[in-house]
């Protein structure tokens, strides 16, 4: 008897088309797979690459954290952060140490921690493709991967945008006592991390309250979202349990701010894409593709089937926001005009790594707008500019971070017992100090004439000015005891500092004329410095 298939051979194609389209089809989910493995791999790994050594800030956080618990809100009042990362990496150390892996590996693991939380973040906001894509793209941000080799706070604030967004969500859904106190507990790690989350909590505080004034207007809100009032009601018992650090925080206001750097202008607002795709070709491309992306996630459409004129994949552009993520636009672009207006009052600083507290709320909303096309197209998209980030990750991670490692070195060969070291502007101190192991030797530091172990922010730029320099010069040579060496450690221009340091090495010269350079500063590295010898 005759098959149906032999009888009719036209069946017989399809079944073999059928057939082929079929196995391409699994080869191409485990090609997905083995890249998204891949990806999320090489993000892990990346968290822990770091060659360089400490250098200052991460030093100085060392050095904060090491003190006993009671002293460490004193040195903070002096240094301008709020005390929970401190706390936590003081506990790390008693139980890891203080070498540079051990230092690195708690934000190292809290940035891998963040990770499953994108997946988890993004799927909430716009199903499994967003979810994926938010995971992917939290795994490979560059962002995320250098600050999570730095021995800083800010892997702690991407963890707790995340967590608060999270918190937030549950509890507009689910007003319970459980949900509520997250929010608050959440609210308060964030103020208690760092300063930037006032932005952060005051912008989400203007929205739900918002948000209760439209609805008392009768105005209806989804019934997911019961909970607007015990919500803000929550954020604000976050605010009050951060009251007790805040006669510390008017403090550093006024004492401290940041003086190693220009106030914040509108400007800084463009730079946060480039910030957030990373330095080099490959940090170019990503900073274009997360700009663009993010577009579409806010105001895109994805065109529907058999539209005249669109191919499968086609997205349309629209005035008017998507509703599930106008609110998460709102908070970022909130949150970062907040910031550089209250700068621009207060003189502070905008930098590119306080914006961490909205880069997983910003990363999610791109991958919403990759969420918009066929499921293809999305993978290569995010396939692309996952492979930008871990490239541009690896680029950054494997730049020095510091030359106090030459530096060190030298005056380890050569320094002996009764040397002076003068540290010109006192930022180079501490990073050259944590790598010396020369004995009895004197640190002091340019303008203060104090240890180098940390920097005092308290009034650093009046300190500067009332500091004459050719009366530090004289006074460092008068320190000396006979036939023993001044050791110059210096680099001229630092915000603040004017030509001051380079008048320093010039008076030193003038009266001690035997000096030589034993290191020339190199800009590859991001903190360079000189070394000068200046022998009896």
């Amino acid at each position: 008897m005759t098959s149906t298939l032999d009888a009719d051979p036209s069946l017989l194609g399809e079944s073999r088309r059928a057939l082929a389209e079929a196995r391409s089809g699994r080869l191409r989910d485990k090609a997905i797979v083995a890249v998204g493995a891949a990806i999320v791999v090489a993000g892990v790994a990346l968290r822990f690459y770091a060659p360089s050594a400490l250098w200052l800030d991460e030093t100085i956080s060392v050095n904060i954290a090491k003190l006993p618990v009671t002293r460490i809100p004193g040195a903070l009042a002096h240094d301008g952060a709020p005390p929970l990362y401190y706390l936590v990496l003081h506990v790390w150390m008693l139980v890891f140490g203080q070498g540079d892996v051990a230092v690195r590996s708690l934000s190292g693991i809290v940035s891998v921690a963040t990770i499953p939380l994108f997946w988890k973040a993004g799927r909430r906001l716009g199903g499994t493709t967003v979810g994926w894509a938010a995971l992917f793209l939290g795994a490979s941000s560059p962002f995320a991967i250098e600050y999570a080799t730095a021995t800083r706070m800010y892997s702690f604030m991407i963890l707790w945008s995340l967590l608060g967004y999270l918190a937030l969500a549950r509890a507009l859904e689910a007003p319970t006592r459980r949900n509520l106190l997250w929010v608050g507990a959440i609210t308060a790690a964030l103020l208690y991390t760092h300063y930037w989350a006032l932005y952060l909590v005051f912008t989400v505080g203007v929205w739900l309250m918002w948000r209760i004034w439209r609805d008392g207007r009768g105005r209806l809100i989804s019934q997911r979202e019961v909970g607007i009032r015990p919500v803000f009601g929550a954020v604000v018992l976050g605010v009050v349990a951060w009251l007790p650090w805040a006669p510390v925080f008017v403090y550093q206001t006024f004492h401290t701010g940041t003086p190693w750097t220009g106030a914040a202008s509108p400007s800084d607002l463009l730079g946060v894409f480039g910030d957030f795709g990373g330095s080099g070709s490959w940090g170019q491309l990503l900073a274009y593709g997360l700009f663009a992306l993010s577009v579409l996630g806010v105001f895109g459409r994805p065109a529907p089937d058999g539209a005249p004129g669109t191919g499968r994949s086609a997205v349309f552009l629209t005035a008017v926001p998507r509703r599930r993520v106008a609110a998460l636009f709102g908070v970022v672009a909130g949150t970062l005009a907040v910031a550089v207006v209250a700068g621009a009052i207060a003189q502070a600083a905008f930098v590119a790594r306080y914006a961490a507290i909205v880069l997983p709320l910003f990363l999610l909303i791109v991958a919403v707008g990759a969420g918009l096309f066929r499921r293809k197209v999305a993978a290569v998209a995010v396939a692309v500019l996952s492979v930008a980030g871990v490239l541009t990750g690896l680029g950054q991670n494997s730049q020095p971070r510091t030359q106090a490692v030459q530096v060190a070195a030298v005056l380890n060969a050569q320094a002996q017992p009764g040397d002076l070291i003068v540290y010109c502007p006192d930022q180079l101190g501490p990073a050259v100090d944590r790598l010396l192991s020369v004995p009895n030797v004197s640190e002091l530091t340019f303008p203060r004439a104090i240890g180098p172990q940390r920097v005092d922010w308290v009034n650093y730029k009046a300190t500067i000015a009332a500091t004459h320099v050719d009366v530090f010069a004289q006074q460092m040579l008068s320190r000396l005891g006979a036939n023993h060496t001044l050791w110059l450690v210096y680099r001229d221009g630092y915000p603040g500092f004017g030509g001051d340091c380079g008048q320093l090495r010039s008076w030193l010269n003038l009266l001690r004329p035997t000096g030589e350079t034993a290191v020339w500063a190199n800009p590859k590295y991001y903190e360079f410095e000189n070394l000068v010898r200046y022998p009896s």
